[in-house]
């Protein structure tokens, strides 16, 4: 790209990044946009390398993606990303996301935190990196989503419960954020899912969660096509919510 500020990475969907349905999984897919987000950030002098330095690091507040359909086997895609905006505590960056022709198959939108790694305290971006708004791009895509209303979750008993394990941490020593998604969506019917792709995924980060904790998924069918779901704690502490919209 000739502009720095927008940056894009390119990917073949191998088989073993299938879901049942023989098409990228979306948790797949949240791992590659996060990865792009990442990459960029490096580029940009603002990634976790500069970051850890200075005992910072960005953690995901919410991702909203949206997909007209997923690419299938051996299928090439690009995701193109920029930052949109950023406030004083929030950096907004986009994502719009190419099939090998070029047409647009779905888009994504995400909400970053930046924290301090000691505190566990979100930072003042404008104060702790005062150059972030320079990496804002002026002329970017379209990213025509919104967000939905808030997920309502009225179950009473747990789709079922867990304690993350080895594979389920990140560097920074807690529950990684895409591991988040892969729990949400196994708590849906299987049957549902192979009949009804997912349109749109929406997920919130409101508490981070730790290693061998017990953690427990409630679902509520909201409609015939959509459906509420919280992480909960042991205490009732709401640590994620999430909202599925089927096509």
């Amino acid at each position: 790209m000739s502009d720095s500020r927008i940056f894009e990475s390119r990917f073949t969907v191998g088989g073993f990044q299938l879901d049942s349905t023989l098409h990228l999984s979306l948790p797949v897919l949240a791992n590659h946009i996060a990865s792009v987000a990442s990459d960029h950030a490096e580029r940009l002098g603002i990634g976790r390398v500069a970051l850890l330095e200075h005992r910072q690091a960005w953690v995901f507040s919410r991702l909203l993606i949206q997909m007209e359909r997923y690419p299938s086997e051996y299928e090439s895609y690009t995701i193109r990303s920029w930052i949109d905006s950023v406030s004083r505590f929030f950096s907004n960056r986009n994502f719009a996301i190419y099939d090998a022709q070029g047409g647009v198959i779905g888009h994504a939108a995400s909400v970053w935190a930046l924290m301090d790694v000691d505190s566990r305290q979100a930072l003042d971006i404008k104060e702790a990196l005062p150059g972030h708004a320079d990496c804002v791009a002026p002329e970017h895509p379209d990213c025509p989503i919104t967000r939905t209303s808030r997920a309502r979750v009225t179950a009473t008993e747990p789709a079922y419960t867990f304690r993350p394990r080895y594979c389920d941490i990140d560097y920074n020593g807690h529950f990684n954020s895409i591991r988040y998604i892969e729990h949400f969506l196994g708590a849906l019917p299987l049957e549902v899912l192979k009949e009804r792709p997912i349109h749109r995924f929406e997920i919130g980060y409101s508490t981070e969660c730790h290693y061998d904790e017990p953690l427990a998924v409630y679902v509520t069918a909201a409609a015939a096509d959509e459906y509420d779901l919280e992480l909960r704690k042991t205490d009732g502490t709401v640590a994620s919510r999430a909202k599925v919209i089927l096509k």
